[in-house]
């Protein structure tokens, strides 16, 4: 099994009962799987400290022990997650490789970086020969009293060369740092005009965060301590309902065109034009998606396949001369997985939003990376009620943001005053254009505006779908215009879903009042 949750704190000495009581406290109450402790200024942890600070469950450990009353680090986790399969213990370091029964093998790595400069060049070449000898999906957490931008400290007083050397080591070793939510500083010099600085920190792989794509890394509270607690939770972020996609490879493929025509003429037209609308969107979904499936069908599994016959062909070629038949296959297949790593491709890029790089540029491990991170940033972890109460529960959350917009927006009330417009003796300007019926020619340049790649709404079409099927779409969205400007609005409700999106308008959000919402209708709305 995996772990769920793992503590990561600097706790300046365990040495006190009252330190040991703290972190046993958050160890309970957050759930934690995994302890990543710093700083313990213990020569040795015994078994019965750890008994006492973290309970009878967590039955694993190692430690580095601290030189004198600096340094230390301890890594403790559950019996569940059973023994370690490899470890180390290095000067500033402890790598820990767990691998569970019948799933994918990890690295853990927990830090404790010096204050003096010399010893940090050789922490950092530490963390480097570790990766060369830990390979794999790898986290990276710890103090490391380093920081990778002035952003990450409230002053000027920045070692540029030190902080240059650890952002160089980020991107050679091809590490993620995941986002903070909470806190933006972890530590503080606790004095009146404190100095705030970013010290706390996960990085990890590629390949980790494609095994943890849920993964959220939030601060904790601590009482009275320099540095907070950092939690992060393995699958903390909710998966997202799946919802229709409009692809845009599709409009380049045969059959694409009747498949469209065939399901919008399958649904006949009633009196009401919303309504008719609504329903041949609905048909579209349906008849794109079953299209979809028996012309392309599951691209990775495709693609798993086509290059496990190829390989399987290159083995056998080692041995023997292909058959004729065979080299055909074997020709097919390649130029099949390119057509289907493409494919690949543009749906992942599509997914990331990445709007700077050009079709089949890249490689999907970056679109995925991308929307992984844009999603974790984005997500809105716990909030604060107006009593003071942290809540983090999803349906609590929701209920929190529902009840505090209905009582909001209230009622419309009658006024007890209207303004006589004709007494202001405003200069008459002639509107009559604005009450002109729209046209075909102003529908149609509305949607030759609209961005070809973006579905905000909840139907999922995108403007490219209204531009290529304009010749098929357009009587019905004609129909449901001219309804509009008639004010003929029965059944409008049909069209007028929409998603809302909270965005903070902070960096700190932490109440509902913290964020605006924006409103993302169907593309039918624009």
């Amino acid at each position: 099994m995996y772990p769920s949750n793992i503590l990561c704190w600097n706790v300046r000495g365990l040495n006190s009962q009252a330190r040991q009581d703290e972190v046993h406290t958050l160890v309970n109450s957050s759930r934690v799987d995994v302890v990543c402790l710093q700083e313990t200024k213990m020569a040795a942890v015994s078994r019965g400290t750890l008994l006492s600070m973290l309970g009878s469950d967590f039955s694993y450990f190692i430690e580095l022990p601290s030189i004198g009353a600096s340094g230390g680090i301890l890594i403790a986790w559950r019996h569940g997650l059973g023994q370690a399969s490899a470890s180390r213990i290095d000067q500033y370091s402890v790598p820990v490789e767990f691998s569970p029964r019948g799933l994918q093998p990890w690295w853990l790595t927990c830090v404790y970086g010096p204050q003096e400069d010399d010893n940090k060049l050789l922490f950092l070449q530490e963390l480097r020969s570790i990766r060369a000898n830990c390979q794999g999906p790898w986290l990276l957490l710890g103090d490391f009293n380093l920081i990778t931008s002035v952003e990450d400290k409230n002053n000027r007083n920045i070692n540029r060369a030190m902080m240059g050397r650890f952002r160089r080591l980020i991107n050679d070793l091809e590490l993620r740092d995941l986002p903070l939510h909470g806190r933006k500083f972890t530590w503080s010099n606790q004095q009146e005009v404190p100095t705030l600085v970013k010290l706390d920190r996960a990085l990890c792989s590629a390949e980790w965060e494609q095994l943890f794509p849920n993964c959220l890394l939030q601060s904790e509270a601590s009482d009275g301590l320099d540095h907070c607690p950092l939690l992060l939770g393995l699958n903390d972020i909710q998966p997202s309902k799946a919802r229709f996609h409009f692809e845009a490879f599709w409009t380049k493929l045969d059959g694409f065109q009747a498949a469209v025509e065939s399901a919008w003429a399958s649904e006949p037209a009633s009196s009401c034009p919303f309504d008719t609308l609504a329903r041949k969107f609905r048909a579209t979904v349906r008849s794109l998606q079953s299209w979809s499936q028996k012309t392309i069908g599951h691209v990775n599994t495709q693609l798993g396949l086509a290059r496990e016959i190829l390989h399987q062909l290159e083995i056998a070629q080692d041995h023997r001369t292909l058959s004729p038949l065979e080299s055909w296959l074997r020709n097919k297949l390649k130029l099949h997985s390119l057509a289907l790593s493409s494919l690949q491709r543009t749906i992942a890029r599509s997914r990331s939003r990445i709007t700077w790089l050009s079709e089949g540029d890249a490689n999907t491990t970056l679109f995925h990376s991308y929307a992984r991170h844009r999603k974790r940033k984005n997500f809105i972890c716990k909030l604060i009620t107006d009593e003071g109460m942290v809540i983090t529960k999803h349906e609590e959350k929701e209920q929190n943001v529902f009840n505090f917009y209905s009582n909001l927006l209230g009622e419309c009330l009658d006024r007890e005053h209207t303004v006589n417009l004709e007494e202001l003796n405003m200069p008459r300007s002639d509107l009559a254009e604005l009450d002109a019926p729209f046209t075909e020619e102003e529908v149609w340049k509305t949607i030759r505006s609209l961005p070809s790649d973006k579905a905000p709404g909840p139907d999922g079409f995108t403007g490219k779908f209204y531009k290529v099927c304009w010749p098929i779409i357009k009587p019905e969205i004609m129909a449901a215009v001219s309804a509009v400007w008639i004010r003929k609005l029965c059944n409008f409700e049909l069209l007028n879903s929409a998603y809302i999106t909270l965005l903070p308008k902070k960096e700190d959000a932490a109440s509902i009042k913290d964020y605006r919402p924006i409103t993302l209708f169907r593309k039918a709305h624009h």
